[in-house]
């Protein structure tokens, strides 16, 4: 079924971005930063002492304000010094540990579990998701999630067919986990449509989710219109009758319909949008497939 199809590209590009975000966001920038300036692991790894790296690493994991879960210190002949956190770990990044202008090691860090990422797409896109690593399923999120690596497209749980959407992630310090979106059935309704309506209404629903999660969202539609541009890659406009709140690409369409197609800037775009509050409405353009 070629909405099935189209639903299951969504769900996937949407699992790729939170993967993405993982592997180059601004957490990542900034605790990239926090590593390299960390003066106590700099000067352990410099004089190769592995007791004083493993605190150094230990502390930098285990900080309360900064979100990393796994540190691997290595020195400047590639041994390693130091290595903390999870067994599954996905999305790893490198980086330079600099004593002035002197390389004196390396280190292998990363923001995200495995089981985070799953808890990640169950809260943004909603589908049963499983992560495997050597065919074996290590995190999962959905009932009755198969334990080895399904190898069909297709695959029926407790009597519902979904539809298999895999993604290969780097895993740490190297290798790939592999994570498997299991997609369902769309419903009756979106099933009649043209596959770029289905498109559109997919990212569509993926905002509605975000914005149900997002506290205090009037108050914050601006960071919401960015978190779903980063999420979907859809632009966004935030409108309060002829009022603009927030937008991710300027003034945007100076009339914007519920649904179907706009241009805008020489370009036909897919139209998606719903309500937040009474005449408060959020516009997703899509560009199409």
């Amino acid at each position: 079924m070629a909405s099935a199809s189209t639903v299951g590209v969504v769900d996937a590009t949407v699992t790729a971005d939170i993967y993405q975000n993982e592997l180059a966001g601004s957490e990542v920038t900034a605790d990239l930063a926090h590593i390299a300036g960390a003066g106590d692991l700099i000067s352990a790894v410099a004089s190769d002492s592995r007791a004083e790296t493993l605190k150094a690493v230990s502390r930098i994991v285990f900080h309360p304000h900064w979100h990393i879960v796994r540190l691997r210190a290595i020195d400047a002949k590639g041994r390693i010094l130091a290595d903390v956190g999870g067994p599954y770990v996905v999305a790893p990044v490198p980086g330079v540990l600099r004593s002035g202008a002197r390389v004196v090691g390396s280190f292998v860090m990363s923001v995200q579990d495995d089981s985070g990422l799953t808890k990640l797409e169950s809260r943004f896109v909603g589908d049963p998701i499983g992560l495997y690593v050597r065919g074996m399923l290590v995190a999962g999120l959905g009932a009755g999630l198969p334990s080895r690596l399904p190898v069909s497209v297709t695959v029926t749980l407790r009597g519902v067919p979904f539809r298999l959407m895999s993604e290969a992630l780097l895993a740490f310090s190297s290798g790939t986990a592999t994570a498997v979106v299991f997609v369902p059935p769309p419903s009756r309704s979106l099933s009649v449509e043209p596959c770029e309506t289905v498109r559109a209404q997919e990212f569509g629903r993926v905002a509605a989710r975000l914005a149900r999660l997002a506290s205090a969202l009037p108050e914050h539609y601006n960071d919401y219109a960015a978190t779903v541009r980063l999420y979907t890659g859809a632009e966004v406009f935030v409108r309060r009758g002829s009022d603009q709140l927030a937008s991710t690409d300027g003034p945007g369409p100076s009339l914007l319909p519920a649904g179907g197609n706009v241009t805008y800037q020489g370009a036909s775009w897919l139209v998606s949008s719903f309500a937040t509050r009474p005449n408060t409405r959020v516009y997703l353009l899509v560009v199409p497939s």
